[in-house]
């Protein structure tokens, strides 16, 4: 009786027995947190996949202007220990990831370059000068201009009235993606000149209206149109650029020059309506400017200036002097989101899912 009481009571094999059951359990979480780490490794590389690849799908399609498709194939991810926990299960676990990119317009940039055209009208009389709606003397009172009725202000001295020449910034404007590798060749205008259809002014930074200083003069004007310098101020719809007091036909030559010759391979592909050759995945000559209001004009100040209308993209394809031949582009660019930004050249893309 003696012998089985004392067996009964004999605990020397129970640290044995925990210690088994403690190392089983030890075993599973550390198998279970190895392939919880492979789990976890494997959804942030394949979401890391679906970011880039939403990311590169909207940028794609924004800088085509044409339909792009993006897929991820979905491979089982293998893991190691599962099978030993739970027989009945394979070593393998489905990881899903989804992302959506959004292209955004983007208004008030920085980095413009000092030149400044009028945003195109409705040139109703097709003469290139803005044309506002001639005033005459209604002598019947009917609201419209009969052939002998006189003319109190002919403003383009044809002896007519015109009608009024009509501008809307996404109507008649400069605009994405119509105008995509449409080609235009900019006009220098000195100050003293009214301004015409593809003609610019060389303007100052910063706006007026900022309350911002900077230091002007020939050296910065033309660091600018090089890209050694980049103006810092954000430039957007209704902001005031102050014209040059001169032509500045040196310093944009000598600006155009520099540029061309940072990329002189890059050029106009028309099939695929992009740049083609450039030594850069974006090429230093598309540019950004400004294009100012045509009905606002030029203000006569002090200092004139020109109230922006929008902020477009060219790639400048070359020059003669200081006029400026170029095609319009869509950008990539930093700024402020706007979905009402009118023109749509300029464009961001992020995530938003």
């Amino acid at each position: 009786m003696r012998f089985f009481k004392r067996i009964v009571r004999d605990e020397s094999g129970v640290t044995a027995v925990v210690v088994a059951l403690s190392l089983v359990m030890i075993f599973a979480f550390a198998v279970l947190t190895i392939d919880l780490g492979f789990v976890q490794l494997a959804r942030t590389q394949l979401q890391n996949a679906a970011d880039a690849a939403a990311l590169a799908g909207a940028s794609a399609l924004a800088a085509s202007n044409g339909d792009q498709s993006v897929a991820i194939a979905e491979d089982p991810v293998g893991l190691h220990f599962l099978k030993v926990i739970n027989p009945l299960k394979d070593n393998e676990a489905n990881i899903t990831a989804t992302a959506t990119a959004a292209v955004l317009s983007i208004c008030g940039p920085k980095c413009l370059r000092p030149f400044c055209p009028p945003d195109r009208w409705d040139d109703a009389d097709s003469n290139g000068i803005w044309t506002p709606d001639d005033e005459y003397n209604d002598l019947n009172t009917n609201g419209l201009w009969d052939p002998g009725e006189p003319l109190i202000e002919d403003y383009n001295g044809n002896g007519v009235w015109d009608p009024e020449e009509f501008y809307d910034p996404y109507l008649t404007g400069y605009r994405a993606p119509d105008d995509i590798g449409v080609q235009v060749t900019l006009h220098l205008l000195n100050s003293n000149n009214d301004f015409k259809a593809e003609w610019y002014y060389s303007v100052r930074f910063p706006p007026i209206n900022s309350g911002e200083s900077w230091d002007p003069g020939a050296d910065i004007y033309r660091e600018l149109i090089e890209g050694d310098r980049c103006e810092p101020f954000s430039i957007g719809i209704g902001d005031q650029l102050a014209l040059e007091p001169g032509g500045m036909v040196g310093p944009t030559n000598q600006g155009l020059d520099a540029l061309i010759a940072k990329d002189p391979t890059a050029e106009w592909d028309p099939v695929t309506k992009t740049i083609i050759n450039s030594a850069y995945p974006v090429s230093p000559r598309i540019v950004l400017c400004a294009a100012f209001n045509p009905t606002y004009g030029v203000d006569s100040g002090p200092p004139k200036y020109v109230t922006v209308a929008k902020v477009m993209a060219l790639f400048v394809e070359g020059h003669v002097g200081a006029d400026i031949v170029g095609r319009f582009m869509r950008a990539v660019a930093e700024g402020d989101p706007d979905p009402d930004c009118p023109g749509g050249f300029l464009y961001n893309v992020c995530l938003v899912e």
